[in-house]
């Protein structure tokens, strides 16, 4: 068992090294830790844990008391499945069901201890653990056992359908009670895709702005292209004419014609994906000293500029990891039916 379940996390991890290889490596290119700001640590999320902010407690009263209801219907669901299921004619059966009800059990446990302050010393030392920010997120696993149980008692107990109904009026009761506490603006997301509909863009989070990039130092409302004086310039920016070809979240291409030098301030934070092309030849671009704008010094003449989002090596290494995975994965679901198929002698 220990092996198939090492075996078991490696394919997961493999499968998902498309993304894992990338947030592992690329933390180092954004400011990650403000992740962990006032209101986002662990030790400030534990079930009905105060702070100094109303919000903050009402939120995380709410998320509580959905993490107790889920709690404890996965224990009555537990011991349902449990006893009825020792009352099962075939006892081979029992025993092959025994064994993911005692592991979902102890998946259980582990879930609920790690939404509670107890568990804090794990939060501290476990490796990447604080990054999830919310205890009361354990309510995803949580969420696993839950439904298996929930199913299992249903199945097998007696009295199935008093089991329905409860299960029903619990998750009624908690959806409608999630939408009367609910107190977010209903115009948010429509205010937020006229933003992205009109090229003006949206507030992103600390956490996800470049290393040296400081957003509030940011102007609010930007144009995509701005042109400035040339470096050591103390004369007023020069004309220039710009033909935009191109302007995607992954790819700009535009040029600028101009009969002097400029600077050309480029509506997007500079990550180490992105890379840029001045008449087709890669450039480093420049950034202020505050912010990780793009600025491009640009020489008189028509400069053709192209920047695309490319993938990194970073990015190529997860998906190769994943490839490998997915065909050791498919690999595995052949063998494991070739060993189903009975053979001619067998059938005879």
């Amino acid at each position: 068992p220990l092996w198939r379940g090492f075996g078991g996390l490696a394919l997961g991890f493999g499968l998902a090294g498309f993304y894992l290889v990338p947030a592992a490596y690329e933390q180092r290119w954004v400011n990650i830790d403000q992740a962990l700001s006032s209101g986002l640590q662990p030790a400030q999320n534990f079930l009905y844990t105060l702070i100094n902010d109303p919000e903050h407690n009402l939120f995380n009263w709410t998320a509580s008391n959905v993490a107790i209801l889920l709690m404890v219907v996965t224990g009555i669901a537990a011991l349902l499945a449990k006893r009825d299921g020792k009352h099962t004619q075939d006892a081979g059966n029992t025993e092959a069901a025994g064994k993911p009800w005692l592991a979902l059990l102890l998946l259980s446990a582990a879930a609920t201890f790690l939404m509670i302050r107890p568990s804090a010393i794990l939060w501290s030392l476990l490796p990447k653990l604080r990054f999830i920010q919310f205890p009361w997120r354990w309510m995803g696993i949580l969420a696993v056992p839950y439904a298996y149980f929930g199913a299992a008692a249903v199945v097998r107990h007696r009295a199935r359908w008093i089991w329905l109904i409860v299960v029903i009026v619990s998750v009624a009761g908690a959806a409608a009670f999630l939408v009367r506490r609910a107190w977010w603006d209903s115009d948010d997301i429509p205010v937020l895709q006229e933003a992205i509909a009109n090229g003006k863009g949206f507030d992103g989070t600390d956490e996800y702005d470049p290393a040296k990039d400081d957003h509030t130092n940011l102007p609010t409302k930007a144009p995509q292209v701005q042109i400035l004086p040339a470096k050591g310039a103390k004369a007023s920016p020069p004309k220039a004419e710009i033909r935009i070809m191109r302007w995607t979240a992954e790819e700009k291409e535009l040029s600028v014609t101009s009969p002097h030098e400029l600077r050309l301030a480029v509506r997007l934070l500079d990550y180490p994906a992105w890379r840029v092309e001045v008449n087709g030849r890669p450039v480093i671009p420049e950034s202020p000293e505050t912010t990780a704008q793009i600025i491009l010094p640009l020489a008189a003449r028509t400069q053709h500029i192209r920047i695309k989002f490319v993938d990194t090596r970073d990015r190529v290494w997860g998906k190769v990891i994943s490839g490998v995975a997915g065909l050791a994965f498919f690999m595995l679901l052949l063998a494991r039916g070739a060993k189903r198929v009975p053979s001619d002698d067998s059938r005879a």
